[in-house]
C-alpha cells in the first residue's frame, strides 16, 4: 500500500493486490454507502451474509471492485473501537492515515496498468465532489439539465448504493466507467461533465492525470 497526497484534501492509496485492497476497505466503504449498512456497525460476517442474500451465489466482493473511495470522517468510528476486533489490512490502514487530520479524501486503485486511467478518473470525481465546493456546484448544475434516470435507476437496482450518494456516484459513472453498468451517459452529457472534471484536474496542476484518454462514446 502506498500513500500518495495530491491535494490537501486528497490522498491517493495505491496497491498492487486486488484482494488485499478490496478486504482493506469492505468495512470503510459499506459504512459509508452500502444500501443496508451505511452509518451501522458491522463484522465481515454480517457483510458476506447480507451479500450472499442480496442475490449474490457466491461472496465475490474481492474480485468486484478496483477502486475504493471514502471521506476521512468515516474512518471515526473505527478509530473509537467500535469496528473491534478490526483486521490487519484494517489496521494498516488506519495506522497510515492517523497522521492525517480534519476534513479529507480518501481513493484506492491498483497500480496496474489495464483501464487503470478510467477507473482513478472515477474515483478522483469521486473525491473533487466532496471536497472542491466549487466542483459540486459546477457539476451538479451541469447535471440538472440532462434527464440521468435511466443511470440513476440501474444504480439504484445495483443494490450498492445508499440514496445518500447517488449525486456523486451520477457524475463519477458519467465521467468514467459507465459502460460498466450497461448504460452509457448520453454522450452530450459526458462532455460536457468531464470538461468541468478536466478542468479542474488541470487546475491541481496534476499532469499525470489530466492527459488520461476519455472513454470512446
Amino acid at each position: 500500500m502506498i500513500k500518495k497526497k495530491v491535494t490537501e484534501k486528497i490522498i491517493i492509496l495505491e496497491f498492487d493486490n486486488q484482494r488485499e485492497m478490496s478486504l482493506t476497505f469492505l468495512r470503510f466503504q459499506e459504512h459509508y454507502e452500502s444500501p443496508e449498512f451505511a452509518g451501522k456497525i458491522f463484522t465481515h460476517d454480517e457483510f458476506k451474509e447480507w451479500y450472499k442474500k442480496d442475490g449474490n451465489r457466491k461472496f465475490d466482493y474481492h474480485i468486484k471492485w478496483r477502486g475504493f473511495n471514502i471521506p476521512s470522517s468515516i474512518l471515526d468510528n473505527f478509530y473509537k473501537g467500535k469496528f473491534n476486533p478490526l483486521t490487519k489490512y484494517e489496521k494498516k490502514l488506519l495506522s497510515l492515515l492517523e497522521e492525517h487530520k480534519g476534513n479529507y479524501y480518501i481513493i484506492a486503485h491498483l497500480s496496474t496498468p489495464s483501464k487503470k486511467s478510467h477507473i482513478l478518473n472515477h474515483e478522483l470525481a469521486h473525491g473533487l465532489f466532496y471536497t472542491n465546493k466549487e466542483y459540486k456546484k459546477e457539476i451538479t448544475k451541469e447535471l440538472n439539465k440532462h434527464d440521468m434516470k435511466e443511470l440513476k435507476e440501474k444504480l439504484i437496482s445495483s443494490g450498492h448504493y445508499h440514496k445518500n450518494v447517488l449525486d456523486d456516484e451520477l457524475q463519477a459513472y458519467s465521467i468514467s466507467l459507465s459502460h460498466t453498468l450497461g448504460v452509457l451517459t448520453p454522450k452530450n452529457t459526458r462532455k460536457e461533465l468531464k470538461k468541468i472534471f478536466h478542468k479542474y484536474l488541470k487546475e491541481m496542476n496534476l499532469p499525470t492525470l489530466t492527459h488520461t484518454k476519455h472513454l470512446s462514446s
